[in-house]
């Protein structure tokens, strides 16, 4: 065999590696679309999926449930919550947000034949969403200026999901809000509104604001709370018990 050939033989095995399909590992998945950040009471939908590893056979199923960082399952969070799977074939699962902010883990356990051979989990926190709103005023109510559409644009990223039509009043004026939903650090963020084809006759729009985000977490800022309460209420026993002392009346003078 000549060197053109075993070379071309290299191309195609090459080739041929390449052109594999990607996702077969073995083993299950868990796929979402987007951010792992959601709003609080809201829905969103998962992909499972469990792949046969070599040597693998029987029924496919899977468990799924979704905990709290304490590991507290939480009730009627996802559904379907069992089912049936075909090897390298995903299914839809609906994950109900709870109500409560934190952290959760979305959990599924695969089996096959009813034994547990693989677990995967998906990590995500529910969130309050952030109101940014910004008031608008036509400089020329004249115009009868009608709808048209805006972006916001938070920390100068914009936002694609904010996209929304305002209607200024006859007067001019107007405002238009947006419900953020993120995670984002605590301190100073900035956010303004853009129009799509631009307007300079509109006062609001392109000014930059500015607003304050805060850790949730408020462990701290209650135990200090419980300490300070009990040091009162040990200074208020103290002072109740203390004696008071009687000195009499000083003797009058000869």
């Amino acid at each position: 065999m000549n060197k053109a050939a075993f070379g071309i033989m290299a191309l195609l095995a090459l080739a041929a590696f390449c052109l594999v399909p990607a996702g077969l590992d073995a083993g299950g998945e868990i796929n979402h679309d987007g951010t792992n950040v959601y709003k609080v009471s809201t829905t969103e939908d998962f992909s499972v999926m469990y792949t046969y590893d070599e040597g693998d056979q029987g029924e496919i199923s899977f468990s799924a449930k979704v905990v709290d960082k304490s590991g507290n399952t939480q009730a009627s969070a996802v559904s379907p919550s069992t089912g049936s799977l075909d090897s390298g074939f995903s299914k839809t699962v609906t994950v109900s947000v709870p109500s409560k902010t934190g952290e959760y883990r979305l959990i599924v356990e695969y089996m096959l034949d009813d034994e547990k051979v693989s677990e995967s989990e998906y990590v995500f926190k529910a969130v309050n969403p952030i109101t940014l709103t910004v008031n608008l005023t036509a400089e020329d109510a004249s115009l009868n200026l009608e709808e048209f559409g805006v972006y916001f644009y938070v920390d100068g990223q914009k936002m694609d999901d904010s996209y929304s039509t305002i209607t200024l009043s006859a007067n001019g004026s107007g405002s238009v809000s947006y419900d953020w939903i993120a995670d984002p650090e605590s301190g100073a963020h900035t956010f303004s509104v853009k129009a799509v084809g631009g307007s300079s006759m509109i006062k609001g729009l392109d000014e930059v604001h500015t607003f304050y985000t805060e850790d949730n977490n408020y462990t701290v800022v209650i135990v200090l709370a419980f300490i300070i309460l009990i040091a009162l209420i040990i200074w208020a026993v103290v002072v109740y018990r203390k004696p008071v002392k009687n000195y009499g009346k000083p003797k009058a003078r000869r």
